[in-house]
């Protein structure tokens, strides 16, 4: 094995290679939903694509021992907002041929400053649902992560 890969990731008990495993799985439906190639909510496609992150990311919670199950998986979220907002706003110029178009609700929300904060609004709300989905989801799994370790701890007492 690779002892770069190998290495503990910081903040967690994961090594580097799991976390940026866990990561980047959740990469190509942002990249495809955004460029309109499988549509948010269009089919068996983009749930599959949506959701197997997150039964992976489940799975390795209730499998995997660790000291710090709540600390993995905050981080692994945190690092998953981080690349929903790399990625929304690499795509963002790409135009609506390709498919991407910013939330509505950016606009709505940017709308409320004047013309030479608009953008950077926009981009700023955009950012906070990003983050907001990545730490959401991460914290879920991380509880998930700690009830198990909880439990696992529990069952190998003796009686």
């Amino acid at each position: 094995m690779n002892t770069v890969l190998a290495r503990r990731f910081p903040a967690t008990d994961m090594s580097l290679g799991l976390v940026l495993t866990l990561v980047a799985i959740g990469v190509p439906r942002t990249v495809l939903a955004d460029l309109g190639v499988v549509p948010p909510n269009s089919g068996l496609a983009y749930y599959v694509l949506a959701l197997a992150p997150f039964v992976v990311w489940l799975a390795v919670a209730l499998v995997r021992r660790s000291r710090r199950p709540f600390a993995d998986f905050v981080v692994v979220g945190a690092l998953y907002g981080l690349t929903l907002v790399a990625i929304h706003q690499a795509l963002w110029g790409v135009g609506r041929s390709w498919g991407y178009r910013p939330p509505a609700a950016a606009f709505e929300f940017a709308e409320r400053f004047g013309p030479e904060w608009y953008d950077l609004a926009a981009r700023g709300y955009t950012c906070g649902v990003a983050m907001m989905i990545g730490l959401g989801s991460g914290v879920v799994v991380a509880v998930v992560a700690s009830i198990a370790s909880r439990a696992r701890g529990r069952a190998n007492q003796p009686a």
